[in-house]
């Protein structure tokens, strides 16, 4: 029996079950999958966290995965996965540069397909995305996937918890110089006529 020594870091990533789902057969079957993984076992997502957080420790990402086919002109059936996300991040609000608790959540549609369909307007325009799958999808690495694609561009609190102050700014309104107005001008040529 092996034992870990206080000193050594515990690698737990190793340690998880790797979940794999074939989503041929849930399309297929109409079933729904669901679960939670943690936070800090999603490495890729971790990157644009905020380091330390005790929502890091905590936190889950909560996902369902429902497969269901859909009637096509001609008779034929598509098959369909539906995956949706949610978690409650720790990112850094880009006003105040403080972690900002940011619920994420996000909804996609894949249409199952044989192969990569070309990169046509209608594809592009398409409510659904094209996955081509012939093995069992790991649901960790696509639940992953999907956060990212869902984090915001800009993170930010409604309202910052505290005022922000810009070093080197005075707090009184600096006076400029009234402007004459363009429109002033023409006025004058027009009355010059």
């Amino acid at each position: 029996m092996m034992e870990n020594k206080p000193d050594e870091p515990v690698d737990h990533l190793s340690q998880l079950p790797v979940l794999r789902l074939n989503l041929h057969e849930l399309a297929r079957e109409q079933r729904t999958e669901q679960g939670q993984l943690a936070l800090r076992d999603l490495t890729r997502l971790l990157s644009a966290l905020v380091a330390g957080h005790a929502a890091v420790q905590t936190g889950q990402v909560d996902w369902r995965v429902r497969g269901y086919t859909h009637a096509q002109p001609g008779g034929d059936v598509q098959p369909m996965i539906e995956l949706k996300v949610s978690a409650v991040l720790p990112l850094l609000c880009q006003r105040c540069l403080q972690p900002a608790l940011q619920r994420v959540q996000d909804k996609v549609l894949f249409r199952l397909v044989e192969q990569e369909p070309g990169l046509t307007q209608e594809e592009l325009e398409a409510e659904d995305e094209a996955l081509c799958v012939r093995v069992a999808v790991d649901i960790q690495a696509m639940v992953e996937d999907q956060m990212l694609l869902a984090l915001p561009l800009v993170p930010m609190h409604e309202v910052c918890p505290q005022p922000i102050v810009v070093a080197g700014l005075e707090a009184q309104p600096i006076d400029l110089p009234a402007r004459a107005s363009p429109f002033a001008a023409l006025a004058s040529l027009k009355k010059g006529k």
